[in-house]
């Protein structure tokens, strides 16, 4: 499990290595790095998603490593997490939460994992001030 310290108060995620192994090992690397420490909250769509995980801010960038889709026939529903992508195998660091079902997203995107908590209270432009592995 994953929490986020943000402005709108702790966030957590709960990965599930079943579903993406390369990608769980991934993001709870990066954490122990402080990959996410002081990330903004770069996209947030109301009713479908949440979206962080850029150093730069403005969606483009991510931690400089590429990884391999680990996509399968699993279901967006609300307070699902996926990894974000620029085309087949460019996910990198970039981490979204689903506010609601997202049945074009199925398939199409890696699924790491649940999210907890009040997701639908961050906005644009939040900061994550820092986050945490809870083992």
């Amino acid at each position: 499990r994953v929490v986020f310290r943000t402005d709108a108060g702790a966030l957590g995620i709960t990965l599930s290595p079943v579903l993406a192994p390369m990608a769980t090992t991934r993001i709870v690397a990066l954490v122990k790095q402080g990959f996410y420490k002081n990330i903004v909250v770069h996209r947030v769509v109301p009713a479908f998603v949440v979206q962080f995980g850029d150093p730069g801010g403005d969606g483009y960038g991510g931690s400089g490593t590429l990884l391999r889709c680990e996509t399968a026939p699993k279901p967006f529903e609300p307070l699902s997490v996926g990894l974000a992508l620029a085309g087949r195998d460019t996910a990198s660091s970039q981490l979204f939460v689903t506010l609601s079902r997202a049945p074009h997203l199925d398939g199409e995107y890696t699924k790491v994992g649940q999210a907890d908590g009040d997701w639908a209270s961050v906005a644009e432009g939040d900061v994550i001030s820092d986050a945490s592995v809870l083992e």
